[in-house]
C-alpha cells in the first residue's frame, strides 16, 4: 500500500489558469472578427497562450517527482504499476475525445479512407507526435499531440529517477544537455522549427527534465525560510514581463526555452504553499477547476471547432464576445461532468481491474 502524497493545492489550481491560456490561444476565428479590439487581443495576447503546454510539461516532471521519486528510490516500486496509473489517468479521456472528433474528419474519410485510417491509428496508439507531418500530429483532436509527449515522458520517468543521483552529481552535463535545445537552432532549418521545438517528444523532454530538476531544487530548499509573498508576487510579475515582451523574441525561442525561467520560478514559488496567493489558490472552488483542467484542455478545441462549423452553417452569430463566453461555459460544464461521471470512475476501475489481475 503506497502512501498518498499531499496535493500541492496552488499548483493544482494553476493548471486551470494555463489550460485557459491554451483555450484562448485556439480562438482563431477572432482573426476575422468584426471587433478590432478582439482581433488585437487574439493576435497580441491570446495567441501566446500556447505557453500553457510548456507549463504542463514542466509541471508534469515536478509533480511526478513529488509523488514518485521517493517510491522509486527506496521501495523498488514496480514500474508497471506506475505505467498503469498514468494510462488510467490519461487514456480514457483521450479515447473519448478521439471518438468525438470523428465527425469532424468525415470529409477526409470520404476522400481517402487509407489516409483517414492511418491518422486514426496514429491517434489511437498515441504516436502522432513522432510523425513530422502537421496534418497527422494535429489530426482529430489537436491537443492530443501533447498527450503523446506526456506518455513518452511517463515511459522515461522511472529510468530518469533511477539514474538521477548520478546525473545530479554531474551538473555540467545537465547544463550541456539543456543547452542543446537553444544551440540546435543554429543547425535546424527554419521550416522545421514548429515540429522540432514545439511538437517533437524528444526535444520536449527537456521541459520534463526541467520539472524533475526543479523538484529536487524545491526539496533542497523546502525547509528554508523565505519571504513567500515576495516569491509568489515576483514570480507572477516575472511571467508577465516575459509574456509582455514576447513580440521581441523569435518564435522558435518561445516554442522552446524562452519561458523556462518564469515558469520554473512560478512553480518553485507556489510549491511552498505559504504566501497570500497560495492561500487564494487553495480555495476548494479553484482546486476543483484545477482538477477538471485536463478535461477542459482536451475538450476545448473540439467545442470551438463544432461551434465554428455549426455557426457558419446555421446560426451566423456575429457577437464574438458572446461566442467566447458560450464556448468557455460549454467547455467548463463538459469538463466538470466528464471529471465526475467519466474520468474519475474509469480511472478507478482501470487501476482496480488491472491491479487485481497483476496482484498490485
Amino acid at each position: 500500500m503506497e502512501n498518498q502524497t499531499p496535493t500541492i493545492k496552488p499548483l493544482t489550481s494553476l493548471r486551470f489558469v494555463f489550460a485557459f491560456m491554451v483555450f484562448v490561444s485556439h480562438l482563431s476565428f477572432l482573426k476575422t472578427s468584426g471587433s478590432e479590439h478582439l482581433k488585437w487581443l487574439y493576435e497580441h495576447i491570446f495567441y501566446e497562450g500556447y505557453i500553457g503546454v510548456s507549463f504542463f510539461f514542466i509541471l508534469s516532471g515536478f509533480i511526478l517527482s513529488y509523488n514518485y521519486q521517493e517510491l522509486f528510490s527506496r521501495e523498488n516500486y514496480p514500474k508497471l504499476k506506475f505505467y498503469i496509473a498514468r494510462i488510467a489517468r490519461i487514456y480514457p479521456v483521450h479515447l473519448l475525445t478521439l471518438t468525438m472528433a470523428i465527425p469532424l474528419s468525415w470529409h477526409i474519410l470520404s476522400e481517402n479512407i487509407g489516409i483517414w485510417f492511418f491518422r486514426f491509428f496514429a491517434n489511437l496508439t498515441l504516436v502522432q507526435s513522432f510523425i513530422p507531418i502537421k496534418a497527422v500530429y494535429f489530426s482529430f483532436n489537436g491537443p492530443s499531440w501533447s498527450i503523446v509527449n506526456e506518455m513518452f515522458f511517463y515511459l522515461l520517468f522511472p529510468f530518469i529517477i533511477l539514474g538521477l543521483p548520478r546525473l545530479l552529481s554531474k551538473k555540467y552535463l545537465i547544463l550541456a544537455l539543456l543547452m542543446l535545445v537553444p544551440l540546435s537552432v543554429i543547425i535546424v532549418p527554419e521550416e522545421y522549427f514548429h515540429f522540432v521545438y514545439y511538437i517533437n517528444p524528444f526535444v520536449r523532454t527537456a521541459d520534463f527534465l526541467m520539472g524533475i530538476l526543479l523538484y529536487n531544487l524545491y526539496k533542497y530548499y523546502r525547509h528554508s525560510r523565505f519571504n513567500y509573498n515576495f516569491l509568489e508576487y515576483s514570480s507572477v510579475f516575472l511571467l508577465l514581463i516575459f509574456y509582455g515582451f514576447h513580440s521581441f523574441i523569435p518564435q522558435v525561442a518561445r516554442f522552446s526555452f524562452y519561458y523556462w525561467l518564469p515558469i520554473c520560478y512560478l512553480l518553485f514559488s507556489f510549491s511552498f504553499q505559504k504566501g497570500q496567493l497560495s492561500r487564494l489558490l487553495s480555495h476548494k472552488s479553484l482546486m476543483h477547476l484545477g482538477e477538471i483542467s485536463f478535461g477542459f484542455y482536451m475538450f476545448h478545441q473540439l467545442v470551438i471547432r463544432y461551434f465554428v462549423e455549426f455557426n457558419n452553417r446555421f446560426f451566423q452569430m456575429k457577437n464574438d464576445g458572446l461566442a467566447i463566453g458560450l464556448l468557455f461555459l460549454t467547455t467548463l460544464l463538459m469538463s466538470h461532468f466528464c471529471y465526475v461521471f467519466f474520468e474519475k470512475p474509469f480511472n478507478k476501475k482501470i487501476k482496480n481491474y488491472l491491479g487485481k489481475k497483476l496482484n498490485f
